[in-house]
Parts: C-alpha cells; sequence; structure tokens
C-alpha cells in the first residue's frame, strides 16, 4: 500500500492562495494612506517623522517579499501537482476501453521503487 495524494486539493490550494496576494496589495495601499506629510508632524514631531517613514518602508519590503513569496509558492504547489499527477498517469494502462493500474515498476536493487 503506497502513499495517496490528494492531487485537486493541492490544485485547489494553489488556486486561492493568490488572495494573499491581494491581500497584501491591499495592506500595502493602507501603509500609503498612513504615510502622512511633513506638514502633519508639526515643527515638534517632524524629528520622529524620519524614524516613522523607515518603519513604513520596511513594511513596504516585507508586504513586497510576502507576495513575491506567495507567487513562488503558488508555482511549486503547481508544479507539486503536476508530478504527482504524472506520478499517477504513469501508473495507468489504457487498453481501448479497459485501463487497469500497475504496480511501482521493481529496480535493479531488487527493491520496490
Amino acid at each position: 500500500m503506497g502513499i495517496e495524494t490528494n492531487i485537486e486539493a493541492i490544485r485547489g490550494y494553489s488556486r486561492i492562495l493568490p488572495h494573499y496576494e491581494d491581500e497584501a496589495e491591499k495592506f500595502k495601499d493602507l501603509v500609503d494612506t498612513a504615510d502622512v506629510t511633513d506638514e502633519a508632524w508639526g515643527v515638534v514631531g517632524i524629528w520622529a517623522k524620519q524614524g516613522y517613514t523607515e518603519r513604513l518602508e520596511e513594511l513596504r519590503s516585507l508586504l513586497d517579499a510576502m507576495k513575491d513569496g506567495v507567487d513562488g509558492f503558488i508555482s511549486k504547489m503547481q508544479t507539486a501537482a503536476e508530478m504527482y499527477q504524472g506520478m499517477e498517469d504513469a501508473g495507468v494502462v489504457t487498453f481501448g476501453q479497459h485501463e487497469a493500474e500497475i504496480d511501482a515498476v521493481d529496480d535493479r536493487r531488487g527493491g520496490q521503487v
């Protein structure tokens, strides 16, 4: 008995991942809204503006990294689904209207692959 993989679950998960990219973009828009002008800080608060601006820029950078990470993860999940599907397809032989599943082929060392 081998390990079964729910390929459709992997595909389904990869289809919902873009939601997280969209959410990161929405949050980034909110961060842009939070970046107020120098005048809003006033004379007393202008010294703190630099640190505030730097933290907002770090947050923007982290959100960009999150979007890039999700994008890469989507690609990896899709590739995994394709690989698992390919392995399943390789274990099926079709004869006209009849289909048969075959077990893994023995490797040269005598064990199963």
